[in-house]
């Protein structure tokens, strides 16, 4: 009885087969590795952050100042330490309301009011605690009494935080302010550092001075928010790599138009709802669910690429991508038009954050598809990145370290 063999040559091409599969393997590994010592910083897959709100309203010579804070970066920060997980709320507002002193001492210098370039002197009216998701934040009120005016120019300074309490992430505070006769919504972070609302002495009763009720429509404040939603959009490795998986298994141009408008449509609508208080989901199920829409689109790419059903899976998931978006806004007022301005603004910066990514990745995408080596390429790719997306899913179902 006689075994057939193959022929040499069959057995050189399914060797050579199995070493560029092996290859594959071995990059798609190297290549998580490599992406998650990048983003091994947080399990959200963001640069680390810490947000706070500000709410400003002038009542005749007084200004009052509500804050909010992350509770332990602003116990840490003013210096009286932290309580143990599984403290209940009611000993955290006691713990806050304790340490008075210190925090009068430590917002003295970094969270100043002035009007026409006279100090406004502050007193800490009230503490308290409240929650965001699972977070807890720390409330504070603040009146300041300024000179006997009701008009002028009014200054704030905000140095909480900042580069010398050396917190280790990056701060931003979202402000909705009326001062002086004028309102807004504007950002304090690392590069804005200072408010001014109103007008000076000489110019404040004339005819171009902003009205309370009105929008803000300051380029410097909007450009804020459009940097906010660019920085926000190129820092977030998930969204950033969920982008990266659409090209990948995109056949052309028009299906990158096609897929990127279903997406920004999407994740524009979710945005704005939640952005404004109309829509609020849990963070604890948005973000798993936006790790898994990696893993789905990973596994697809490696499996048929581009379905005929992909737009509807891309806008779906775009909805999960704009509640994580509207992670980075607080707006505290009601809606108005000034609030509608800055989320308008918000969302063009993640949209031109979305358009360099496209610009950049897809022409190399293109140019690699002409060599001989581009399937296996674009398995591992998709394969390393949805091992990431999977690790990112394990991740967020733990325990966030400053959960409530």
């Amino acid at each position: 009885m006689t075994i057939a063999t193959p022929p040499p040559g069959h057995r050189g091409a399914l060797r050579r087969t199995t070493i560029a599969w092996l290859r594959v393997a071995l990059g798609a590994v190297v290549l998580a590795g490599l992406l998650l010592s990048w983003t091994a910083p947080a399990a959200s897959a963001h640069v680390p952050t810490t947000d706070g709100t500000s709410v400003i309203r002038q009542d005749g010579a007084s200004v009052h100042y509500t804050l909010e804070l992350d509770y332990d970066t602003l116990t840490k920060a003013a210096g009286f330490g932290t309580l143990p997980r599984g403290t209940k709320d009611a000993e955290h507002a006691a713990f806050l309301e304790a340490h008075r002193a210190p925090l009068v001492s430590y917002l003295s210098d970094r969270l100043t009011v002035a009007l026409d370039g006279s100090p406004c002197s502050a007193v800490l009216g009230g503490t308290g605690i409240t929650k965001r998701q699972r977070f807890l934040y720390a409330r504070l009120l603040l009146t300041y009494r300024c000179p006997e005016s009701e008009s002028g120019e009014f200054t704030v300074r905000y140095q909480v935080f900042s580069e010398a309490d050396a917190i280790g992430a990056e701060h931003t505070n979202m402000v909705d302010y009326e001062l002086g006769g004028s309102g807004g919504s504007d950002v304090f972070d690392i590069g804005h550092r200072e408010l001014r609302a109103g007008r000076s002495g000489a110019a404040h009763a004339g005819r171009d001075a902003p009205r309370a009720d009105g929008p803000d429509l300051s380029w410097a404040s909007t450009g804020r928010f459009v940097s906010l939603g660019l920085e926000h959009i190129l820092s977030g490795a998930d969204h950033v790599l969920f982008l990266v998986l659409l090209l990948l298994g995109a056949q052309g141009w028009r299906s990158v138009v096609r897929l990127a408008t279903g997406f920004t449509v999407a994740h524009s609508v979710t945005l704005a709802l939640a952005a404004l208080g109309w829509l609020d989901v849990p963070t604890e199920i948005v973000e798993p669910l936006i790790a898994l829409s990696i893993v789905y689109v990973a596994v697809e790419n490696i499996i048929r690429g581009e379905s005929r059903h992909r737009l509807l899976v891309v806008f779906g998931f775009g909805l999960l991508h704009g509640l994580g978006f509207a992670g980075a806004l607080d707006f505290t007022g009601d809606f108005s038009g000034r609030l509608l301005v800055s989320l308008l603004g918000f969302n063009l910066g993640i949209e031109l954050g979305q358009l360099a990514i496209v610009l950049a990745v897809f022409p190399l995408i293109l140019l690699a598809r002409r060599r001989s080596w581009s399937v296996l390429a674009h398995v591992g790719a998709a394969a390393a990145v949805g091992v990431i997306g999977l690790v990112w899913f394990v991740e967020r179902l733990l325990p966030p370290g400053g959960a409530a």
